[in-house]
Formats: structure tokens, C-alpha cells, sequence
């Protein structure tokens, strides 16, 4: 009875954390990084390279920070669309 018990109990364990994690295995996301309306709400006009210039020259005012700039390229490289080295610019 008692090896019953212990099995049951370890199966209960075993079936009870399996569904401690929601996100799928591959499922990454830290937040900021996700788009550009995210990044957007902490850098208003973007954040790009620290000797970073804009390719149409209208955006001046955007934060210059090489190491987030390179943090939100590698997690979504889809933020700097025209390659200039400043994400998600906004005049």
C-alpha cells in the first residue's frame, strides 16, 4: 500500500508542475523590444547608435544608446526598417 501511495503521489507531482510554464519552449519576449509602439513608450523618437543620422534628417531628438539600440536590433530586426541605425524614429 505504501508503494502505491508513493507512486501516485510522484505522478500528482510529476502531472502538477508540467503546467508551470504558459509560454511554448521557443516563446521569447522581454517587453520593450516586441515593436515599436512598445519601444515608443520609453524612447518617444526611438533609439539609435550614439553617432547614428537619420536617413531623411527630419529626427534629431532620439536617444542615443548604442548598447539598447543593439539589444532591441538583435531581439527584433524589424525596428530599424531603412537601416540607419535608429530604431523605431519618430519626429
Amino acid at each position: 500500500m505504501k508503494i502505491g501511495s508513493a507512486v501516485v503521489l510522484c505522478l500528482t507531482c510529476v502531472v502538477g508542475l508540467s503546467g508551470v510554464s504558459s509560454l511554448p519552449v521557443g516563446a521569447h519576449t522581454t517587453g520593450i523590444h516586441d515593436n515599436c509602439t512598445k519601444l515608443n513608450q520609453k524612447w518617444p523618437h526611438g533609439v539609435g547608435r550614439r553617432n547614428a543620422v537619420d536617413q531623411g534628417g527630419n529626427v534629431t531628438n532620439f536617444t542615443r544608446n548604442t548598447r539598447a539600440y543593439n539589444r532591441a536590433d538583435a531581439h527584433n530586426g524589424t525596428l530599424d526598417r531603412d537601416n540607419d541605425k535608429i530604431a523605431c524614429e519618430q519626429a
